[in-house]
């Protein structure tokens, strides 16, 4: 037998002998244990190194302990250091900390100095937040990485209101950063910093600032929130800014409550900006505001009238499903009928508390008042969401329509994969499932009916 393989194994031998982490609480480790665990460390063989850093984490504890590992940092290669790294993190002696700092500041290796930043989350104190803060800026993203994570975790009273004025003259990237981490350590008392930011001149820092809004804000700051939907250039950082709007709305339970607040803070934005918040009523939705939103909908303005029917089609549920197939129904302005068709059939589609003949029943109803087969064909993809046979039954006709056969033959096989419905009434959707093999010229479409009538699963495509 080898010396290194006898080495080995009384390596291991004196690691299990090794009284538990909490016998050293009292007394000084062993030399022996220390410097077993130190060469260990030091070993070139995965487990042998592998073995002495699980030690450390555990065992042999105190400051000089603790020295005599972190002297190994400057022998070990880049790989071993990190290693070494991660252990100290996870013993958690703060006396790592001024070794870890020099590592940090003479590696030339990204991994090196990534994981000591890490290390410095666990080990280091609120006068390591400039270095932290820094490394948000560094080349590697694995070092931003490190920092916001070690932001997220260091501890310490004062972290959150020292990050809060660092990010106040911050790079607008270090910024969005910085309150990214006071939402996620969920610094609720830095509200007037998310609220400043939310109408910075900077999108990232905005969009940052709502975002943190929308995770901690309270009901009081929605009037702030307001200017910063205001603020947000339209499209997806409106649309973004009015969801987490809509986020601290939810945070009020009772209904009209929710409105009563809205309504409060929109009695604060001057009356030419209000209907650019129409859309936001919608997302927020609430029987009381529905009479509010309809008015303007079916008002003398034209272009309010667009606002207002976009806030309904917007509605969290399908309380406002009447309302837009009246103007389906009576509007002479053939854009504000389509957007107002559109509108019906995404409330009428939802999965939401109703149930599926309820949602059926709105299709049906679209597909009465569709005048174009792109219509009828929206309302044929749309029926998909009522997992009910009578969908099927419903759907089943437009097979032997060529123009509206392959979108009923994948609303077919779409209901169909839900087993509680497709199993119930198997022959009859064989008899269907046949019919769509026969018609679709889709070969996803046609394995599916196939597996289906076997009674086999089918998995959807990860995006």
């Amino acid at each position: 037998m080898s010396q290194r393989v006898l080495y080995g194994m009384a390596a291991f031998c004196l690691m299990a002998v090794v009284p538990p982490a909490d016998a050293w609480a009292a007394e000084s480790p062993s030399d022996d244990l220390v410097q077993m665990i130190v060469k260990l460390i030091g070993d070139s063989d995965k487990e042998f190194r592998a073995a002495g850093l699980d030690k450390l984490r555990t065992s042999a504890k105190g400051a000089a302990a603790t020295q005599q590992f972190t002297a190994m940092l400057k022998k070990l290669d880049a790989q071993g250091q990190v290693a070494l790294l991660n252990a100290l993190a996870d013993r958690g002696d703060a006396s790592a900390r001024s070794a870890i700092l020099e590592l940090i500041s003479s590696s030339k290796d990204d991994s090196v100095r990534a994981a000591g930043i890490a290390a410095i989350g666990s080990l280091g104190s609120v006068s390591d937040l400039p270095l932290l803060v820094k490394s948000l800026s560094a080349s590697s993203n694995a070092e931003q990485t490190a920092a916001k994570q070690s932001l997220i975790k260091i501890a310490g009273e004062t972290v959150c209101p020292v990050l809060a004025s660092e990010s106040k003259s911050a790079s607008p990237a270090v910024r969005s950063t910085l309150i990214d981490v006071l939402a996620t350590r969920r610094a609720s008392e830095e509200g007037p910093t998310f609220v400043t930011a939310a109408i910075d001149d900077n999108g990232q820092v905005r969009s940052a600032a709502m975002n943190a809004l929308g995770q901690i804000g309270q009901p009081e700051q929605l009037t702030a929130m307001l200017a910063g939907v205001l603020k947000a250039a339209k499209g997806g950082e409106r649309d973004n800014a009015e969801r987490n709007v809509a986020s601290v709305c939810a945070r009020i339970d009772n209904q009209d409550q929710r409105a009563t607040k809205l309504i409060e803070a929109l009695n604060t934005v001057p009356v030419s900006d209000r209907d650019e918040l129409l859309s936001l009523v919608g997302r927020v939705g609430g029987k009381k505001l529905i009479d509010f939103v309809a008015d303007i909908a079916f008002g003398n303005d034209a272009a309010r009238r667009k606002l207002g029917i976009d806030a309904l089609s917007k509605w969290p549920d399908a309380s406002v499903a009447d309302k837009l197939l009246e103007i389906v129904n009576k509007a002479s302005d053939p854009a504000e009928r389509n957007q107002a068709f559109q509108g019906y059939i995404k409330i009428g589609a939802t999965r939401d508390n109703r149930n599926d003949k309820q949602r059926l029943d709105r299709m049906k109803d679209a597909m009465k008042a569709a005048k174009t087969p792109e219509e009828q064909t929206l309302v044929i993809n749309r029926t998909r969401t009522s997992y009910d046979v009578e969908a099927v039954r419903f759907v089943l006709p437009y097979l032997d329509q060529p123009q509206f056969a392959q979108a009923a033959c994948e609303t077919i096989v779409e209901i169909a994969h839900h087993r509680e419905v497709r199993d119930p009434n198997k022959a009859e959707f064989d008899k269907i499932l046949d019919k769509v093999i026969e018609v679709t010229k889709d070969p996803v479409v046609v394995d599916r009916a196939q597996r289906y009538k076997r009674g086999e699963t089918w998995e959807r495509p990860k995006k």
